[in-house]
Formats: C-alpha cells, sequence, structure tokens
C-alpha cells in the first residue's frame, strides 16, 4: 500500500533529524580530505564550504512530488563547495576528486555543457560522489559506506554570480520585469 504523502514528509524529516549528525560529520571529513588533496597537488583555491542541509530545508524540499523515498533519492544532505580562482584550477581540481572518489555519472553534471555555445548563464561542475572502498575499509568512514554527498566545484566569479542570481531570481516568489531579467542576462556574459 502507498504511503501518503504527509506521512512520507513526517517520516523522512524523523529519519533526517535522527541522523543530521552523521552527514554534518561526513561534512568534515570530505572537507579535509579536499582540503588535503589540493595541497598535496599545490592548488591555491579561494574556499572551501561545507554543510549539512539544515532539517528545515531538507523538509521543505521533499515536498515535492517526484520525492516518494525521500532517503534514497536526496544526495545533497552532505554539501562541499570549493571556490577556486581560475577554469584551469577547476579542471585539475574535477581530475583530483574524479581518482579520489566515486563519482555517480548519471547524477553528476557540467552545468556549462547544458548552455551551449550561444548562451550564457549559471556554470558549476557538480558532481555526486561517495567514498571510495579503500576509505571505507578504514574504520573511521565504515559508517559512510554507501552515504552520498554533493560537491560543486566553481570559479569564484562563477560564485559570485550564482549567489547574485539565486538571492534575487532563483529565491524571488514574483516574475521579474524583462527588463531586469535582460540585465541579469548582460551581467552573466560579462562575468563569463
Amino acid at each position: 500500500m502507498k504511503r501518503s504523502k504527509s506521512l512520507v514528509i513526517k517520516e523522512a524529516t524523523i529519519w533526517y533529524s535522527q541522523n543530521r549528525s552523521v552527514y554534518q560529520h561526513l561534512c568534515n571529513k570530505i572537507h579535509n580530505i579536499i582540503a588535503e588533496l589540493l595541497e598535496i597537488n599545490s592548488i591555491n583555491i579561494h574556499a572551501i564550504f561545507s554543510r549539512a542541509k539544515e532539517v528545515d530545508s531538507f523538509s521543505e524540499k521533499i515536498k515535492d512530488i517526484k520525492y516518494d523515498d525521500p532517503q534514497s533519492q536526496i544526495t545533497d544532505l552532505a554539501g562541499i563547495r570549493i571556490i577556486c580562482y581560475v577554469e584551469s584550477d577547476l579542471t585539475l581540481i574535477c581530475k583530483i576528486l574524479e581518482d579520489n572518489f566515486t563519482i555517480d555519472p548519471v547524477n553528476s553534471l557540467d552545468k556549462s555543457k547544458l548552455l551551449g555555445i550561444d548562451k550564457v548563464g549559471y556554470k558549476s561542475v557538480h558532481y555526486i560522489a561517495e567514498l571510495k572502498e579503500d576509505r571505507i575499509q578504514l574504520p573511521e568512514y565504515k559508517k559512510f559506506k554507501e552515504v552520498k554527498f554533493e560537491i560543486q566545484i566553481r570559479t569564484i566569479l562563477q560564485h559570485a554570480w550564482a549567489e547574485i542570481e539565486h538571492d534575487r531570481n532563483y529565491k524571488f516568489s514574483g516574475e521579474l520585469p524583462d527588463d531586469i531579467k535582460r540585465r541579469f542576462k548582460l551581467i552573466e556574459g560579462t562575468l563569463e
């Protein structure tokens, strides 16, 4: 028998409330692994941020009809964002991450490839990843077996634009006037 959406939301929210600390701990571990990998490879970056999704944010997200099994469908409960200076470093960082984590190719994407050659817009690489088996064998990582997390990689200019656009456009509940939309597109092109 299929569970009601309200029951799915209630059960999943309780589950995440009880398990959020695991995702916080995972964030700390991944943050440190990435920092060490970048240091070993002499890649200077602007910043690494990590966070476990807030319970309220999780509860709001799973209201979407497409989530009938949120515990397995939501893959960004632990999120890491790497902000580098230039696109050539972004490419190197992606290679390092691909070598050191198991990347889910179906759910990962390079947002710039979605734009094509005639459009500008949000550019960032989003990986859905897991720890590799050799690391999972270590006692301090066993509890993270098959736990997915998201890694976003972007340049500092891409990050600046994403933050502006997210606050002014994505979270805006109304319809932006066309002249404002055009200004956003002009700024996107200039930044790129």
